[in-house]
């Protein structure tokens, strides 16, 4: 006895001088807050975990922690497990009450609560007992082992009960995410006949070691050799981050957490029935949520169609005798297309209505567009434009060529002086510097073939 404690004592002497940067590991027989001489308020726990669930009042424990989650949530599912130096199977989590809950205290399924924790003081790897069998190994939360928080180091719970495990193929023990591999008992209660209880963690000079599964076992199933770490402790839970075993060191917050006050109360506790009341209703809410979700989605499926794109019409815009199809006003069978305006983009609609052109005029159809081709002459006489297929005389009397007066898109032309499209640039246009002999004598302008008298009168034939 005598032997093995100085061997210890040298061990942990080793392994002080060992870390970088002067920190303090965590030796066997002793925490690291112990080593350091300091101790954390019992209130820790209170302060930070009111964000993550509801503080209970508890006629046996007298206050219990019920986490917000789902009801298919269990503790020790959410993480991996990491061999320990010294102190056996640490449960590693990203929960962000993982620093906590799976390492102090024990946990409890409460009937109408679910699973609610219950405070403890003294730091463990784990608080799980544990099965084996040829081809799974399972594990499941202690229960609290006295009235009130859980305050002993003894261990004289039996073994939990049959619905408490979960069950892991061993091949995928030190996989980074148990959970996706996570079998409950209660699912599949065959597994419970196909391995056996080992038993639970073990008091060595009142550490806590979680290593009744052996590392040999685990290696052999696996095929893959497990990296023993050591623990890097940290004063604060919030310096707690996230490593990987190969890095050789983890963050461990495993401080002594002093005896609560008989008067401890946490802030916002709430009586055993109203919270069974809240659990309900979040447990509704959720079911309520999961069949929601898609109606929801369904429902604002038709607003997002509803609504117009940039540069299409909305269908309260759309004129009688036309409909909304793909975003644009389109005649109904019988009926005439709609405006530009109302298909034009929003920078187009902006434009002032006397300067927009007709839809049936920027872009008639075969049939219309042959007779005005035909009955278009090709070049006005001097001091005459082309305006809707007929010449009149330009009040300035100066004549522009046709090809010159009508791009629109750089500077538009008011309506009386806008040009059709297909008109603006005309394929056998003259050039306008060479007019051709004027049909009609002054005073006259060509329409439908006649000479037409500006002042009235009678038409008369060309010359």
């Amino acid at each position: 006895m005598i032997r093995s404690k100085l061997l210890t004592a040298v061990a942990a002497a080793a392994l002080l001088t060992a870390m970088p940067g002067g920190a303090v590991p965590v030796p066997l027989g002793t925490t690291t807050a112990q080593a350091q001489n300091v101790s954390i308020s019992f209130n820790l726990f209170f302060d930070r975990l009111s964000p993550h669930g509801i503080w209970v009042r508890h006629a046996r424990y007298r206050y219990v922690w019920c986490p917000n989650v789902d009801v298919r949530w269990r503790p020790y599912t959410n993480g991996r497990w990491i061999y320990l130096r010294d102190r056996g199977w640490y449960f590693q989590s990203s929960d962000p009450f993982a620093w906590a809950v799976y390492h102090y205290g024990r946990w409890y399924d409460d009937d109408d609560l679910g699973w609610c924790w219950v405070p403890g003081t003294v730091w463990a790897p784990a608080w799980v007992s544990w099965r084996r069998g040829p081809d799974y190994v399972g594990w499941a939360p202690m229960r609290p082992e006295e009235d009130g928080f859980q305050i002993s180091i003894s261990i004289n719970v039996g073994e939990p009960e049959p619905d408490d495990w979960f069950f892991i193929p061993v091949r995928s023990f030190l996989e980074p995410d148990v959970r996706v591999h996570v079998v409950l008992s209660e699912d599949e209660p065959e597994f419970i006949r196909r391995t056996e209880y080992v038993g639970p963690v073990i008091i060595q000079n009142n550490v806590v070691i979680n290593n009744v599964i052996d590392i040999d076992y685990i290696q052999q199933e696996t095929q893959q050799q497990v990296t023993v770490v050591e623990a890097q402790p940290v004063e604060d839970p919030e310096q707690l981050a996230t490593a990987t075993p190969e890095q050789g060191a983890i963050p461990v917050f495993a401080a002594e957490i002093e005896a609560p006050a008989e008067a401890v109360t946490p802030p916002a506790a709430v009586e055993e029935a109203q919270a069974a009341e809240q659990r309900a209703a979040f447990g509704q809410a959720e079911a309520e949520g999961e069949v929601a979700a898609p109606a929801e989605g369904e429902e604002a499926a038709p607003a997002e169609e509803a609504a117009p794109a940039e540069g299409e019409a909305p269908a309260e815009q759309c004129q009688e005798g036309q409909q909304l199809v793909d975003g644009k006003c389109v005649p109904m069978e019988g009926q005439q297309a709609a405006p530009v305006e109302e298909q034009a983009p929003a920078a187009e609609e902006a434009a002032p209505t006397e300067e927009a052109a007709p839809a049936e005029e920027a872009a008639p159809t075969e049939e219309e567009a042959a007779p005005a081709e035909e009955a278009a002459p090709v070049e006005c006489p001097d001091g005459q434009q082309l305006v809707d297929g007929k010449c009149v005389p330009i009040a300035a009397q100066e004549a522009a060529p046709v090809e010159e007066q009508a791009p629109a898109a750089e500077e538009p032309a008011p309506a009386s002086e806008a040009s059709p499209a297909e008109e603006a640039a005309p394929a056998e246009a003259a050039p306008a510097e060479e007019p051709a002999q004027p049909p009609c004598p002054e005073g006259y302008q060509l329409t439908e073939g006649m000479c037409v008298p500006l002042a009235g009168g009678e038409p008369i034939p060309p010359q």
